[in-house]
């Protein structure tokens, strides 16, 4: 593993948004990124890679360069790591073409987490489901969980937001140490009531930073993923920068 490596982003980035080999995860202090990790897309290996104290080259915006946005790498790596991780499961991580699904594992099949439209988000979300609903809730498609769509009624909504605080916690802290900014998703762009009381982002921040903080109730599968993914980090994980990420939600 190399640390603290000098480079040029005129070879470096450009090349691996062309010919990516690696999935490229950025760690910065916005709008800069200070440094990187390398991940292979077939191995486990990560190469840790900081910015050179060059101060022409820390002035650059590498928010603007294409390799920034280059998501499906980090899915393809994601993919294969926790299918790996996860092989005594009996369990595949799998992209879908339409709205994410789980499928409970059948006699000849194992189980599917099936994820949105290939979006690194989506995958951490349905992950995170997959780590709350335990050993019983997967042996039944879509962990039994009871869903209404986008448009429920207010009370629909509360019950909703109840039953997310846990997994978007969860997700909160997986995109975190990915070094990706989580978004609450209370998913009612369609509510035709007033949802502005809503206490869902404070109530997802503070079980996040309780999960970080003190371990308690975080389920073993969550915990050992945020541990293998916080190794992808050039530098550890810190409540202050959870309490960063709610900082606009309030």
């Amino acid at each position: 593993m190399l640390n603290n490596a000098d480079f040029s982003p005129h070879s470096t980035f450009v090349h691996a948004s062309k010919q990516p080999k690696v999935a490229i995860f950025p760690y910065h202090s916005v709008p800069y990124v200070n440094s990187f990790c390398q991940a292979e897309l077939n191995s486990d290996k990560i190469v840790k890679l900081k910015l050179t104290n060059n101060v022409n080259f820390l002035q650059q915006n590498f928010a603007t360069m294409q390799w920034f946005y280059n998501e499906k790498y980090q899915v393809d790596w994601l993919i294969l790591q926790f299918n790996q991780w996860f092989k005594t499961k009996n369990t595949k991580l799998m992209r879908g073409g339409h709205e994410p699904e789980y499928f409970a594992p059948t006699e000849h099949e194992p189980a599917k987490i099936v994820f949105a439209h290939g979006f690194f988000a989506s995958c951490l979300h349905e992950i995170s489901h997959w780590c709350v609903a335990g050993n019983k809730r997967r042996q039944l498609n879509d962990f039994g969980y009871w869903y209404a769509p986008d448009g429920r009624s207010e009370q629909q909504q509360q019950q909703f937001e109840q039953v997310e605080i846990v997994p978007q916690a969860i997700e909160c802290l997986l995109s975190l140490s990915c070094g990706k900014r989580f978004l609450v998703s209370q998913d009612n762009l369609f509510a035709d009531f007033d949802t502005s009381n809503s206490t869902f982002a404070d109530d997802v921040a503070k079980q996040a930073i309780k999960f970080f903080s003190t371990g308690e109730k975080l389920p073993s599968d969550a915990k050992f993923l945020i541990a293998q993914l916080q190794k992808l980090r050039p530098f550890p994980l810190t409540l202050g920068e959870i309490e960063r990420n709610f900082a606009s939600f309030n």
